[in-house]
């Protein structure tokens, strides 16, 4: 999505301030619980001349949805057809109310192709020759290196302050931290505090350090017989990890302590919850009053890239009894045996609620019949059948109270923070990152 930002555009963007604002589309409404009704830019076109208009709208958003070319990602479960109103208006209808659509339509399901160019070439040649109505033009792809791309200079907000845009794929950190101070590269994505740390004293450096709506847990699986059936247990495990020394040591202060799933700029959030607080001897005593005085022993998946997270977290809970196996995976496995149920009873995950609204934090793993959940509560399933349906913004935040309140009594995770995004950056570059991690380079420019 970083590199489709910038060759496409997306019908609802966001503003400096990360509130929703005019992209493709100009303005937005509810006309009834199932209908939204979006006006479209005119006068915008694609970048090989084809025209931007209502036809284009239907055409992108029928392709994410038809079974032969469906998008893996579901944020447009919803969404039952699209009807073109005229050519620069069209209604999304829905299957059900849909309070956040327009949220939505600012990345995955908001990007609009050309309905020509790929009727005409073919899926297979436009994954291979893109073509959007963004700021960049698409020029070269190597596999699991770079994909170059130069400004495009009809741009319908202005042409680009930079000629060429180059994003490389560089696994090693040491290699990219080597390649920003040489000015082989100008931005270092996604930097973890160790290395942001080697960067401090560099001269031509800067480290930007934003917060980050990604926050990191680790899912009990409630399911199965044994200790996390408890929620003494899954209580105790969370009273057993001090989150906020970890953040201060093993994040270098790169984070901020959640008390559920959800980051602090999403829609949704109560501040009046408090996360758990670091109380071993807590920890100990609901361990006995479950049954299992000397603890036990238990496996947790992680990713590779996640170990010194997941070695902290297992020496802590070692302390108050409780051994964990770690197994470290590659991210595709690890995804894959989540998706698959074969996942170890802990696992040690990230998400995104990248619409900014605390639906996304909660959609795949609270409800029953999701495809994520490990935890049956009746109640739960209710207050996210309201916060999902209902329009109304006091009702939905009500919800969404209730289901922290009850998250953090039954305990189905170990909440722990939300990361910060940490950018190495040469000092002649002026940017501001996303607190979704996109790296939409448009309003980068030069000192």
């Amino acid at each position: 999505m970083s590199i489709l930002s910038n060759m496409f555009d997306t019908l609802v963007t966001r503003d400096a301030d990360n509130k929703l604002a005019p992209g493709l589309a100009t303005e937005w409404k509810t006309l009834n619980e199932t209908t939204w009704q979006f006006k479209l830019r005119q006068g915008v076109k694609f970048q090989n001349g084809e025209p931007f208009d209502a036809n284009a709208v239907k055409f992108s958003i029928e392709r994410l949805l038809n079974p032969a070319t469906k998008s893996p990602i579901v944020e447009l479960n919803t969404v039952k057809s699209v009807e073109i109103v005229d050519p620069y208006t069209v209604n999304f209808v829905t299957s059900a109310p849909d309070p956040i659509l327009p949220n939505k339509t600012t990345l995955f399901g908001g990007v609009i192709v050309p309905p020509k160019y790929i009727q005409e070439k073919g899926d297979d040649n436009f994954a291979k020759n893109p073509i959007g109505t963004g700021p960049y033009k698409f020029v070269s792809w190597q596999k699991d290196n770079r994909v170059e791309m130069e400004a495009n200079p009809d741009y319908w907000r202005g042409v680009p302050k930079f000629k060429k845009l180059t994003f490389r794929i560089i696994p090693n950190p040491a290699d990219m931290v080597a390649a920003l101070k040489t000015g082989e590269i100008d931005i270092a994505a996604s930097l973890s505090a160790d290395v942001a740390d080697q960067l401090k004293n560099e001269s031509s450096v800067q480290v930007n350090s934003n917060p980050w709506i990604r926050t990191f847990y680790i899912s009990l699986d409630t399911t199965q017989d044994g200790p996390l059936a408890k929620k003494e247990v899954r209580q105790a495990l969370n009273y057993a990890i001090d989150v906020d020394t970890m953040i201060k040591t093993v994040l270098g202060g790169h984070a901020a302590h959640v008390s559920t799933l959800i980051p602090k700029q999403n829609f949704g959030i109560d501040t009046s919850i408090k996360p758990y607080e670091y109380n071993p001897d807590k920890a100990k005593q609901l361990l006995a009053q479950a049954g299992y005085p000397q603890g036990f022993s238990i496996s947790l998946d992680a990713t590779n890239a996640d170990s010194n997270n997941v070695q902290a977290i297992a020496g802590q809970l070692a302390k108050v009894g409780v051994n964990v196996k770690i197994n470290l995976l590659d991210s595709a496995t690890l995804v894959g045996n989540i998706t698959a149920k074969k996942a170890s009873p802990l696992y040690y995950i990230g998400n995104t609620g990248w619409t900014m609204d605390a639906l996304s934090n909660f959609q795949s793993y609270i409800k029953s019949d999701r495809r994520y959940n490990r935890w049956k509560n009746a109640e739960a399933d209710k207050l996210i059948d309201t916060e999902e349906q209902s329009v109304d913004p006091k009702v939905r935040q009500e919800a969404f109270t209730k289901l922290q309140v009850l998250l953090k009594e039954e305990a189905p995770f170990i909440y722990l923070y939300q990361l910060d995004g940490i950018y190495g950056m040469r000092k002649n570059i002026q940017w501001t990152p996303s607190p979704t991690g996109v790296l939409n380079m448009y309003g980068a420019s030069i000192k």
